[in-house]
C-alpha cells in the first residue's frame, strides 16, 4: 500500500485471534452481519456492528482479485470517457478536473450511506473520497488526453477508436 491511509482510520480488535473465533462460530457463511440484526434491537449504549465475513478466510494469492479488480477499474474508466466526450469546450485541465470530480462524487456517493446508515467514522469516509479523489485525478491526466477539446467524441491520435 502506497499511502498508510487506510490502516490510520481503522483500529484493531483487541484480541484478534478470540475475535475471529467468535465470529466464525456465529457467523458460519460468508455474507453480511448486522449486529443487532433487527433494527427494533437497536438500542443506545449496545454494540452495533456491520460484518463482511470470510469464514474461509482470503485465497493465499490475489491474482483472481486483481483480474477482477482490473476488469471493474476498466469498465469505470469506459464509463468517465464517455462521460467527458459527452462535454464540450473543456481545455485539458478543465477535463482533467471533470474526471476529478467524477472520482470525488463516486468516492462520496459509495461511502456517505455507509457512514449515515452504519456509523462508520468520519475519517474513513474522508479518506475513501480523498483517496478515490487523487486515483482518479491521476487517470484524468491521461483520459483528458484521450478525449478531443471540443468534440463528442474520443481522439483518435492515439490509436482509441472514434
Amino acid at each position: 500500500m502506497v499511502l498508510p491511509w487506510h490502516q490510520m482510520v481503522a483500529n484493531q480488535f483487541t484480541n484478534e485471534s478470540e475475535v475471529a473465533e467468535t465470529i466464525g462460530a456465529n457467523a458460519p457463511k460468508p455474507g453480511i452481519y448486522y449486529l443487532p440484526f433487527s433494527h427494533e434491537d437497536h438500542k443506545a449504549g449496545k454494540t452495533a456492528a456491520f460484518v463482511s465475513t470470510l469464514p474461509q478466510g482470503y485465497p493465499p494469492s490475489m491474482k483472481k482479485q486483481l483480474l477482477i479488480q482490473f476488469a471493474g477499474d476498466l469498465i469505470s474508466v469506459l464509463i468517465v470517457i464517455y462521460l467527458l466526450s459527452q462535454t464540450a469546450g473543456l481545455g485539458y485541465w478543465g477535463r482533467v478536473g471533470f474526471v476529478a470530480l467524477m472520482g470525488a462524487a463516486i468516492g462520496f456517493i459509495s461511502h456517505f450511506p455507509y457512514w449515515n446508515w452504519f456509523g462508520f467514522p468520519i475519517p474513513y469516509v474522508a479518506v475513501i473520497v480523498i483517496d478515490s479523489f487523487i486515483a482518479w485525478f491521476l487517470a484524468g491526466l491521461m483520459i483528458a488526453r484521450l478525449v478531443a477539446r471540443n468534440t463528442k467524441k474520443v481522439t483518435t491520435n492515439i490509436g482509441i477508436i472514434a
